[in-house]
Protein backbone atom coordinates (compact mmCIF):
# COMPACT_ATOMS: atom_id res chain seq x y z
CA UNK A 1 0.00 0.00 0.00
CA UNK A 2 1.61 3.14 -0.83
CA UNK A 3 2.59 6.08 2.22
CA UNK A 4 1.43 9.49 0.54
CA UNK A 5 3.42 12.34 1.47
CA UNK A 6 3.13 13.44 4.90
CA UNK A 7 4.85 16.11 6.87
CA UNK A 8 5.20 17.18 10.85
CA UNK A 9 6.59 18.58 13.24
CA UNK A 10 9.22 17.73 15.50
CA UNK A 11 10.37 20.33 18.40
CA UNK A 12 12.24 22.66 15.75
CA UNK A 13 12.80 20.32 12.91
CA UNK A 14 9.94 19.99 10.03
CA UNK A 15 9.71 16.35 8.80
CA UNK A 16 8.22 15.15 5.50
CA UNK A 17 8.29 11.47 4.47
CA UNK A 18 6.59 9.35 1.00
CA UNK A 19 6.86 6.21 -0.23
CA UNK A 20 9.96 5.95 -2.90
CA UNK A 21 10.17 3.33 -5.52
CA UNK A 22 13.41 0.91 -5.45
CA UNK A 23 15.03 3.01 -7.93
CA UNK A 24 18.14 4.65 -5.71
CA UNK A 25 18.26 7.48 -8.86
CA UNK A 26 14.61 8.27 -8.42
CA UNK A 27 14.59 7.91 -4.10
CA UNK A 28 17.20 10.53 -4.12
CA UNK A 29 15.16 13.19 -6.66
CA UNK A 30 12.25 12.38 -4.01
CA UNK A 31 13.86 13.47 -1.07
CA UNK A 32 15.29 16.66 -3.23
CA UNK A 33 11.43 17.07 -3.53
CA UNK A 34 10.44 16.62 0.31
CA UNK A 35 13.21 19.05 0.89
CA UNK A 36 11.31 21.49 -1.39
CA UNK A 37 8.07 20.90 0.19
CA UNK A 38 9.21 21.84 3.28
CA UNK A 39 10.97 24.92 2.37
CA UNK A 40 8.30 26.15 0.96
CA UNK A 41 6.28 25.16 4.20
CA UNK A 42 8.35 26.98 6.54
CA UNK A 43 9.84 29.62 4.01
CA UNK A 44 6.99 30.37 1.41
CA UNK A 45 8.65 33.94 0.65
CA UNK A 46 12.07 31.89 -0.55
CA UNK A 47 13.22 32.41 -3.81
CA UNK A 48 16.24 31.39 -5.62
CA UNK A 49 17.63 28.92 -3.20
CA UNK A 50 19.27 26.21 -4.38
CA UNK A 51 19.50 22.40 -2.94
CA UNK A 52 23.23 20.75 -3.45
CA UNK A 53 25.98 18.45 -1.75
CA UNK A 54 28.73 19.70 0.62
CA UNK A 55 32.03 19.37 -0.04
CA UNK A 56 33.78 16.10 1.49
CA UNK A 57 36.57 17.10 3.86
CA UNK A 58 38.46 13.21 3.28
CA UNK A 59 37.76 13.82 -0.95
CA UNK A 60 36.78 16.91 -1.91
CA UNK A 61 33.95 15.63 -4.13
CA UNK A 62 30.51 16.82 -3.39
CA UNK A 63 28.53 13.84 -2.09
CA UNK A 64 28.54 14.99 1.28
CA UNK A 65 25.15 15.86 3.53
CA UNK A 66 22.35 18.18 1.98
CA UNK A 67 23.63 21.42 1.48
CA UNK A 68 20.98 24.55 1.26
CA UNK A 69 21.99 28.34 -0.77
CA UNK A 70 19.76 30.75 -0.77
CA UNK A 71 17.80 30.05 2.42
CA UNK A 72 18.29 30.09 5.80
CA UNK A 73 17.50 26.54 7.12
CA UNK A 74 19.58 23.19 7.24
CA UNK A 75 18.11 19.95 5.60
CA UNK A 76 19.23 16.09 5.95
CA UNK A 77 17.99 13.02 3.90
CA UNK A 78 17.42 9.78 4.33
CA UNK A 79 16.69 6.80 2.14
CA UNK A 80 15.36 3.29 2.86
CA UNK A 81 13.30 0.63 0.99
CA UNK A 82 10.03 1.87 0.63
CA UNK A 83 10.24 5.24 2.27
CA UNK A 84 12.41 8.47 1.78
CA UNK A 85 12.02 11.36 5.07
CA UNK A 86 13.74 14.56 4.84
CA UNK A 87 13.71 16.99 7.65
CA UNK A 88 14.19 20.71 7.95
CA UNK A 89 15.11 23.05 10.62
CA UNK A 90 15.92 26.95 10.37
CA UNK A 91 19.48 27.18 10.97
CA UNK A 92 19.30 30.51 13.62
CA UNK A 93 17.35 27.50 15.62
CA UNK A 94 19.44 24.66 14.54
CA UNK A 95 22.93 24.35 13.14
CA UNK A 96 23.52 20.64 12.16
CA UNK A 97 20.52 18.21 11.67
CA UNK A 98 20.20 14.67 10.69
CA UNK A 99 17.71 11.86 10.26
CA UNK A 100 17.77 8.42 9.69
CA UNK A 101 14.89 5.20 8.75
CA UNK A 102 15.35 1.80 8.35
CA UNK A 103 12.85 -0.64 7.46
CA UNK A 104 11.71 -2.66 10.67
CA UNK A 105 12.43 -6.03 10.09
CA UNK A 106 13.21 -8.37 12.54
CA UNK A 107 16.70 -10.41 10.66
CA UNK A 108 18.78 -12.25 13.08
CA UNK A 109 21.89 -11.89 11.24
CA UNK A 110 21.88 -7.89 10.91
CA UNK A 111 20.51 -7.37 14.07
CA UNK A 112 23.61 -9.66 15.62
CA UNK A 113 25.66 -7.53 13.11
CA UNK A 114 24.60 -4.45 14.76
CA UNK A 115 25.12 -5.47 18.24
CA UNK A 116 28.37 -6.80 17.22
CA UNK A 117 29.27 -3.06 16.13
CA UNK A 118 27.08 -1.11 18.87
CA UNK A 119 27.28 -3.17 22.00
CA UNK A 120 24.19 -4.70 23.13
CA UNK A 121 21.25 -2.88 25.29
CA UNK A 122 17.61 -3.04 27.06
CA UNK A 123 16.75 -1.07 23.67
CA UNK A 124 16.70 -3.06 20.15
CA UNK A 125 19.63 -2.76 18.09
CA UNK A 126 17.63 -1.30 14.75
CA UNK A 127 16.55 1.72 17.07
CA UNK A 128 19.56 2.51 18.50
CA UNK A 129 20.89 2.16 15.03
CA UNK A 130 18.57 4.59 13.54
CA UNK A 131 19.59 6.83 17.06
CA UNK A 132 23.49 6.81 15.66
CA UNK A 133 22.94 7.18 12.35
CA UNK A 134 21.02 10.41 12.71
CA UNK A 135 23.61 11.89 15.27
CA UNK A 136 26.42 10.97 13.25
CA UNK A 137 24.67 12.52 10.22
CA UNK A 138 23.90 15.35 12.76
CA UNK A 139 27.94 15.79 13.27
CA UNK A 140 28.57 15.51 9.65
CA UNK A 141 31.42 13.10 9.57
CA UNK A 142 29.22 9.74 9.18
CA UNK A 143 30.87 6.50 9.68
CA UNK A 144 33.83 8.40 9.92
CA UNK A 145 33.02 8.16 13.17
CA UNK A 146 33.38 4.68 15.04
CA UNK A 147 29.18 4.41 16.00
CA UNK A 148 30.51 2.79 19.51
CA UNK A 149 31.95 6.51 19.91
CA UNK A 150 28.22 7.91 20.26
CA UNK A 151 26.83 7.80 23.75
CA UNK A 152 23.42 8.51 24.74
CA UNK A 153 21.27 9.94 27.63
CA UNK A 154 17.78 11.47 28.43
CA UNK A 155 16.79 12.78 24.67
CA UNK A 156 20.76 14.02 24.37
CA UNK A 157 23.79 12.17 22.84
CA UNK A 158 27.49 12.99 22.40
CA UNK A 159 30.13 11.59 20.64
CA UNK A 160 33.45 11.00 22.17
CA UNK A 161 36.32 13.50 22.02
CA UNK A 162 33.48 15.96 20.84
CA UNK A 163 31.94 18.78 23.19
CA UNK A 164 28.69 18.95 21.29
CA UNK A 165 25.22 17.70 22.71
CA UNK A 166 22.98 16.51 20.20
CA UNK A 167 19.01 16.00 21.14
CA UNK A 168 17.59 13.10 20.00
CA UNK A 169 14.34 11.94 19.51
CA UNK A 170 12.58 9.18 17.89
CA UNK A 171 10.03 9.90 15.62
CA UNK A 172 6.28 8.31 15.23
CA UNK A 173 6.79 7.63 11.49
CA UNK A 174 4.47 5.19 9.04
CA UNK A 175 4.00 1.78 10.19
CA UNK A 176 7.01 -1.19 9.16
CA UNK A 177 9.76 1.51 9.96
CA UNK A 178 12.09 3.33 12.64
CA UNK A 179 12.61 6.92 12.34
CA UNK A 180 15.21 8.77 14.49
CA UNK A 181 16.29 12.63 14.17
CA UNK A 182 18.99 14.39 15.73
CA UNK A 183 20.40 18.08 15.54
CA UNK A 184 22.89 20.43 17.47
CA UNK A 185 21.52 24.24 18.43
CA UNK A 186 22.49 27.15 16.52
CA UNK A 187 24.50 28.01 20.00
CA UNK A 188 26.88 25.62 19.41
CA UNK A 189 29.98 26.03 17.25
CA UNK A 190 30.66 24.92 13.59
CA UNK A 191 33.66 23.49 14.57
CA UNK A 192 32.29 21.62 17.50
CA UNK A 193 29.48 19.56 15.41
CA UNK A 194 32.34 18.68 13.11
CA UNK A 195 33.24 19.01 9.81
CA UNK A 196 31.03 18.34 6.76
CA UNK A 197 31.54 14.88 4.65
CA UNK A 198 29.63 12.06 4.10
Amino acid sequence: MPIPAHSIRVGPVGLAWSASVEDRPRAFLRGRALVAELVGEWFPEASGWTIGRAVCRRCGKRHGPVELTGVRAVASVSYTRGLVVAALAPSDTVRRLGVDVERDEVDASRVRDLEQLIGSAHDPALRRWTRIEAVLKADGRGLLVDPADVTFDTGTATILGAGTSYSVTDVDGPAGFVLSLAWCDAGSSAASCGPATS
